[in-house]
């Protein structure tokens, strides 16, 4: 399976939703979701330097298509954007990252995509918010139960995809998912989302993308 980068639905999330949808839904400024940390980054928790900022000036302009919001639950959304291929997907954010101090200016985001045109239905990917090793090892844990993640740039996905229909089984009846990885430097990181609405969020988005 060919997996999708986080930023190939991120740009046109970015540009159709006016940031105001999204930095409402997550408690985010919406700078932060205008500006996205590039890959070439290898310090999560400084500030943006002048080329990231010039490079997220470039993200700012990037949106190929456009998305609307299908529905919010509980802190996910259901969004569906139109291109070249129309895709579906519920995007949340975690509640709780540490470090504080090293991620307090970094976005996480885990999304659910559904691609009817290319037959793929719940692909799981996480941007991470920072640069990571690539092919490093990183976990999800639901509720107890533990998934092995893969890394590429900032971003990750479930290590086997024949584990991907459970683990998106796991999420929709769970209440807590922990997301442990670590950074390219070796600085380990938790993510903590909510589960709540994700359920909801995913029925949203199959009874948009049939």
């Amino acid at each position: 399976m060919i997996r999708t980068p986080w930023g190939k639905l991120a740009q046109p999330l970015a540009a159709a939703l006016a940031l105001s949808v999204a930095a409402a839904a997550f408690g985010a400024p919406a700078s932060a979701l205008a500006k996205p940390k590039p890959a070439s980054s290898s310090k999560p928790d400084e500030a943006q330097d002048s080329a990231d900022k010039k490079d997220g000036k470039k993200g700012d302009k990037a949106g190929a298509g456009k998305s609307r919001q299908l529905g919010s639950y509980s802190g996910w959304n259901a969004l569906a954007s139109t291109g070249k291929e129309k895709t579906c997907y519920a995007l949340g954010s975690p509640k709780d990252r540490s470090p504080k101090a090293k991620l307090k200016d970094t976005q996480a985001f885990l999304f659910i995509s559904t691609r009817p045109g290319e037959g793929v239905r719940d692909e799981v990917a996480i941007d991470l918010g920072y640069p990571t090793k690539d092919n490093s090892a990183a976990t999800a844990d639901v509720d107890g139960d533990a998934y092995d993640l893969v890394t590429k740039g900032s971003n990750a996905w479930v290590k086997n995809p024949a584990k991907e229909k459970e683990f998106v089984d796991a999420l929709k009846g769970g209440a807590k998912l922990v997301v442990k990885a670590s950074s390219a430097r070796g600085s380990a990181t938790t993510d903590v989302y909510s589960l709540k609405g994700l359920s909801d969020a995913l029925a949203r988005v199959a009874q948009e993308c049939k």
